[in-house]
């Protein structure tokens, strides 16, 4: 037995690997990460050599020239690899003009920046060994950056058309290239040896990848995709690309001009030891980037699934990176000491604060993908600028005052505190739904506590402030105070009120949708109270006045029903007596005011349809938006022609609603009738509240109950039944979102209880 299990444990290894191969955005995500590891692996092999054969001034130099073209390679292709990452995907025969229009304009581009670079550059950049009344190292640096222009865009190019493995060949061929032009004699006794080292390769290899891409792969993508096509406008892809522009000369353009400003502060050999630990820590940063790239790339094509690719994206990163880093920082002394001695001593901090900063940045890195996906590219723009702005601001501080080690602190802090408060906002959705239940709840009931008792502190003192106008306004007993207010969902204040006992209810509306919610309440309970069939059903809390504040909102006052809350007695009795009681007395309710009926077209556009709408209404840009197609679907199929009953509804029963006596065995009142419709599906009112009984009894969310009975169904009961349960659960979300504005889909509840059924939906259980 044991040498099955150890003979199976490699085929279950290769099947785990060929499920990841077989998914395009961890294919082509890992096919980049293998680029960016060849690259760091190369790229160090490089400076290992160059600082060999060449002094620590001429390494100083030739970096600074190489980073010089980085920036200036960030200023003049504007970008354009990102918006052919994320157009090309979706552009099919449109594929080729956007490639060409995209290359006139970054060659234009850098011809113009580089012969201005030069004319100015005794003004902004007068370390750099550019001799600008020499016209052949002109006209070489201009020809340099020209072609690292298109270098780059190639590889935005090879990853729109989802050939990420192109990338990977691409830049090892280059990368050995590179490494063996140090050998060329000529090379190595120029001065300016490292510089054409780096460039002088680019040229082959662009002809040659720009062969095939001609020849066959952009035929190939253009037949492949052509049922993805969306309309391309050139003014929607200027405008994405203007702003995505900006991004990438913060965010980018900070990272190629940090080498530049030690050079400037604190001179060449300071610009060499920074130079090579940021080489290796950036090789770091390149796994997050390569992901991120894939993200952008299968996001764009399905913006449905944007939350899912993100949060495998993140999860796969850190499974990368988190060895990495730490053999990085352990390591530090040893890698930099391949340089010398005196890199060694210099750089190992640094680098050890840099290679930190990569787990961090990951996050950043996966949020400005989500961003350019969403093209909410505004937004991007503001949070590039605020983040690199501060660590170019302390950068420039603690280098001159710490050195080194001052400007790799601040990149890590600045990284890190940006990371905290994107997984705190915005990327709440992403990683929220994954956490288990019961962990998730605990981790939120202490902030939740402290809201919630802040809360009720407003409350009291709004109740304290307008007490005696609505004293005078429903007339209440002079002798009454307000004795406790009450933990409330909606927008509402409810506080018990009396003499030495509570003796009242009183609602108060802290907005306009609490004010409608009250005035349903009071409308349903009139309604109620008045229908000759209800005689004798004696669960309906009485309304003694109504009444405004000051400010015109509603005020309620009701009869206080002494008892416990159903929730206590619920999750303290041994069997399910208290359950059965509460199900015998709606369904005295449904029995009496009930028909039958068949779901027809009418009854699917009130039951089905707009209700989704509304969720679709509330989803708004969150990317679980496109999955209600699907939970549409669902319910009509499930519902289409099937036998139900019409009747009196409490539209919201749930053990909170239910008050026992203090015995706990009888039901002596059902509380907070507001989405109480005498035309409601009386099968809504069961399941949703077997539903919150099962959250109650198992101390689960909602979204986490309904998951399991979509994976499972088929129980006995009407929780069995997939279709009811999807169609009690939409009501319960479109309940919570119209009862208060306070959720949002990008909240905790909504993680919760909304986009795991949604993604449930679209993966097709």
């Amino acid at each position: 037995m044991s040498a099955m299990t150890v003979d199976a444990r490699p085929e279950r290894l290769r099947a785990r690997l060929s499920g990841h191969v077989r998914q395009p955005l961890l294919r082509n995500g890992y096919a980049l990460v293998l680029n960016s590891g060849a690259t760091a692996v190369l790229g160090m092999a490089f400076w290992v050599v160059a600082a060999r054969r060449f002094s620590v001034e001429e390494v100083g130099n030739g970096s600074a020239l190489v980073a010089a073209l980085s920036l200036l390679a960030t200023i003049a292709q504007l970008n354009l690899a990102t918006v052919l990452a994320r157009f090309l995907p979706t552009a099919a025969k449109r594929t080729g003009r956007l490639l060409a229009g995209c290359c006139v304009a970054t060659v234009s581009a850098a011809l113009v920046v580089g012969v201005v670079f030069l004319a100015g550059a005794r003004w902004w950049a007068p370390s750099l060994p550019l001799e600008s009344h020499d016209l052949h190292v002109d006209a070489l640096f201009v020809v340099a950056l020209v072609v690292w222009c298109l270098f780059v865009l190639q590889e935005g190019a090879l990853s729109g058309l989802r050939q990420s493995d192109w990338v990977l060949a691409k830049n090892t061929v280059y990368g050995v290239l590179k490494l063996a032009a140090l050998l060329v004699p000529a090379i190595a006794v120029s001065s300016y040896g490292v510089f054409l080292a780096w460039t002088v390769p680019v040229v082959p290899v662009l002809a040659a990848v720009g062969v095939v891409m001609v020849a066959h792969l952009v035929p190939a993508h253009v037949a492949r995709t052509a049922h993805l096509a969306q309309p391309l406008e050139p003014r929607q892809v200027v405008q994405f690309a203007s702003l995505d522009y900006l991004v990438a000369l913060v965010g980018t353009g900070l990272t190629s001009a940090l080498p530049l400003v030690v050079l400037e502060a604190s001179g060449p050999a300071a610009a060499a030891y920074f130079t090579l630990a940021w080489s290796i820590s950036y090789s770091l940063y390149l796994v997050s980037r390569s992901m991120a790239t894939s993200l952008l790339v299968e996001g764009a094509g399905d913006t449905a699934r944007l939350d899912e690719y993100s949060w495998r994206a993140i999860v796969h990163i850190t499974w990368i990176l988190a060895p990495l880093v730490a053999g990085t920082v352990l390591a530090a002394p040893v890698l930099m000491r391949m340089f010398g001695a005196e890199y060694a001593a210099e750089g190992s901090t640094v680098l050890r604060l840099l290679a930190l900063s990569a787990l961090p940045s990951a996050v950043v890195v996966v949020y400005s993908a989500v961003e350019r996906v969403r093209k909410r590219m505004l937004r991007l723009v503001l949070v590039t600028v605020t983040v690199n702005a501060t660590a170019l601001a302390l950068g420039w501080v603690l280098l001159r005052s710490h050195g080194l080690p001052g400007l790799g602190l601040v990149w890590l802090a600045t990284q890190s505190v940006t990371a905290a408060i994107l997984l705190g906002t915005t990327l709440r959705p992403v990683w929220l739904p994954h956490l288990d239940g019961r962990a998730a709840s605990r981790l939120v009931a202490v902030t939740s506590g402290v809201l919630a008792a802040a809360r009720r502190r407003r409350q009291r003192r709004l109740l304290a402030r307008e007490y005696p106008h609505l004293a005078a306004t429903l007339g209440l007993d002079p002798r009454w105070r307000v004795r406790r207010v009450l933990t409330t969902v909606g927008d509402v204040v409810v506080a018990e009120v009396g003499d030495a006992t509570p003796e009242a209810v009183l609602k108060l509306a802290l907005t306009n949708s609490g004010s409608e919610a009250l005035l349903r309440s009071c409308r349903a309970l009139d309604s109620l109270s008045a229908d000759p069939r209800l005689d004798g059903w004696a669960l309906l809390p009485r309304t003694l006045a109504i009444g405004r504040t000051s400010d015109g909102r509603s005020a309620v006052l009701e009869r206080h029903v002494a008892g416990r809350d159903g929730r206590d007695v619920i999750a303290s009795a041994p069997g399910d007596a208290p359950v059965l009681a509460v199900l015998d007395h709606v369904g005295s309710l449904h029995r009496r005011t009930g028909r039958p009926a068949v779901m027809d077209a009418r009854l699917q556009r009130v039951w089905v349809d707009e209700p989704v709408a509304a969720l679709e209404c509330w989803l708004a840009q969150a990317s679980s938006a496109g999955a209600t197609g699907d939970l549409r679907e669902r319910l009509r199929d499930g519902l289409r022609n099937r036998a139900l009953t019409l009747g009196w509804t409490h539209g919201d029963l749930a053990p909170g609603n239910v008050v026992f006596d203090a015995a706990g065995r009888r039901v002596v009142a059902l509380v907070d009738w507001e989405h109480a419709r005498a035309d409601g599906l009386t099968v809504v009112d069961t399941v949703h509240f077997l539903l919150t009984v099962r959250m109650l009894g198992e101390d689960r969310e909602l979204g986490d109950v309904v998951c399991d009975l979509l994976r499972r169904p088929g129980h006995g009961g009407v929780l069995g039944d997939p279709t009811l349960v999807l169609l009690a659960w939409l009501h319960h979300v479109g309940g919570i979102v119209t009862k208060t504005g306070r959720y949002s889909p990008g909240g905790y509840w909504a993680a919760r209880n909304v986009h795991p059924v949604l993604r449930r939906l679209r993966s097709g259980t």
